[in-house]
């Protein structure tokens, strides 16, 4: 996996990449390197939040796939759910319910051939009731 980031960590403008393809950081490894069939490359997002794009604090998810140059497979939210999990060590996919594990599945169900829409990508700006009496 490779992190794109600009600024670094996780601070003001980063924003973190994961590219998989079987064969850590690309190049002809494994099966392509064999003769047989090239290992196919995507793009996975994760601790994306749409309000720090919005804020201009990180880039978006099309600006990584653009530097990056790499199909994009999918958008995992930034959630506190993640961290619970990890405490807990249940994998984020089987917090059922939570954008997250939405997420992840449709991350798989797109690297299994299904098509999915790009999920948990835009920011909903609140609005003034909302603003005014709390919530998230």
């Amino acid at each position: 996996a490779r992190a794109a980031a600009r600024g670094g960590g996780y601070g003001r403008g980063s924003c973190r990449a994961a590219r998989g393809s079987g064969a850590a950081g690309g190049g002809k490894r494994g099966r392509a390197a064999g003769g047989g069939e090239p290992v196919k490359e995507h793009l996975l997002l994760t601790r994306y939040s749409p309000k720090r794009v919005d804020d201009g604090e990180m880039l978006s998810y099309k600006d990584v796939q653009e530097l990056l140059r790499v199909p994009l497979i999918g958008v995992i939210p930034e959630s506190e759910s993640v961290l619970h999990a990890s405490n807990q060590g249940t994998p984020a996919i089987h917090l059922k319910g939570t954008d997250v594990s939405e997420a992840y599945t449709d991350v798989v169900a797109r690297f299994l051939g299904e098509d999915q829409p790009l999920r948990f990508v835009n920011y909903d700006k609140p609005g003034l009731i909302k603003r005014l009496f709390g919530g998230k």
